[in-house]
């Protein structure tokens, strides 16, 4: 079944007139787990999922918008703000915010500009990019790519994920819940992360700090690196690691015993041998090496200028 709802903004009204925002409240059917794409030059987007076989779109179309596109082939449904020429453009207080109700085991894609991304309740894998703005959603079991440029990225786990990437130039990184595969990155930014059952996490920030609380799964891989920031890490159980930590300008803290170089002492079930080496005292700097097993997690962690702190979980 195809169908298209177009809502057309035309004004022959004097502009002060036409600046005010235009209600909008159209709905399409939908399959229970298609596929949803929206794309939104200017304004703000938030997505929940419901019970019904339908794709719902409410809210309002500001002056910097022209029309929506509503429309549906076979398992793919298509939400289209079409912006005003660049040279039609007003300036005013009515600005482009929607709100689209889908059927919760949907795929998502959503491509904006100065846009705002909220998900909720959405069971299947998510997409979502913007230039300008914040991205917030919730996961359950598909796999999410979120990437803003300057934003934030804000993501809460409800079930088990097997993969994510986080990307974002300037802004921050906040994730919690269960994702098996984790990649986030940022250039001038903060990275906070709750994780459990970790099998591989990828951690990059040039400018900010990092800071990891997770449990791991099995031979788990976790690679952090920053250059001016520090490292905070609690993961995992105390002498059932290998770590690889470094600092070149700053000190390394380790809540695990300090143990003299080369010494093999007791780690649960596993013999530890640990290597702590101290850099010059004037520029600080450091490294500290520990081997446990071959099938126990690897920590690596990295900082140019920064501190490195590592406990057990």
């Amino acid at each position: 079944m195809n169908g298209k709802l177009l809502i057309g903004l035309g004004c022959a009204c004097l502009p002060v007139l036409c600046a005010e925002a235009q209600p909008v409240n159209r709905r399409v059917e939908a399959p229970a787990a298609g596929e949803l794409v929206i794309s939104l030059a200017v304004g703000d987007v938030t997505v929940r999922g419901w019970d019904r076989a339908a794709v719902e779109v409410a809210g309002q179309l500001g002056e910097d918008a022209r029309e929506l596109e509503l429309t549906r082939s076979g398992e793919q449904t298509i939400v289209r703000v079409i912006p005003e020429p660049e040279e039609s453009q007003r300036s005013g207080q009515g600005e482009t915010e929607l709100f689209v109700s889908v059927p919760m085991d949907s795929r998502i894609t959503v491509n904006g500009t100065n846009t705002d991304i909220l998900i909720a309740g959405v069971m299947g894998a998510q997409s979502l990019h913007t230039v300008s703005g914040d991205i917030e959603t919730e996961t359950w079991a598909g796999n999410l790519a979120a990437e803003t440029v300057g934003g934030d990225v804000r993501v809460s786990g409800r079930g088990e994920v097997e993969e994510a990437t986080l990307t974002t130039v300037a802004g921050e990184i906040e994730v919690t819940g269960a994702f098996r595969l984790l990649e986030a990155s940022t250039v001038s930014g903060d990275i906070e992360l709750d994780i459990l059952d970790a099998v591989q996490m990828i951690l990059n920030t040039t400018n900010g700090d990092i800071e990891v609380h997770a449990t791991f799964d099995g031979r788990a891989q976790l690679a952090a690196e920053t250059i001016n920031g520090d490292i905070d890490l609690e993961v995992g159980e105390e002498g059932n690691l290998n770590l690889d930590i470094s600092t070149f300008s700053g000190r390394i803290e380790n809540c695990f015993a300090e143990r003299s170089s080369g010494a093999a002492v007791p780690g649960g079930d596993v013999a530890v041998e640990t290597d702590m080496r101290r850099g010059d005292r004037r520029r600080g700097g450091g490294e500290l090496q520990v081997t446990a097993d071959a099938d126990s997690p690897t920590v690596r962690a990295r900082s140019l200028n920064g501190d490195i702190e590592i406990c057990s979980s």
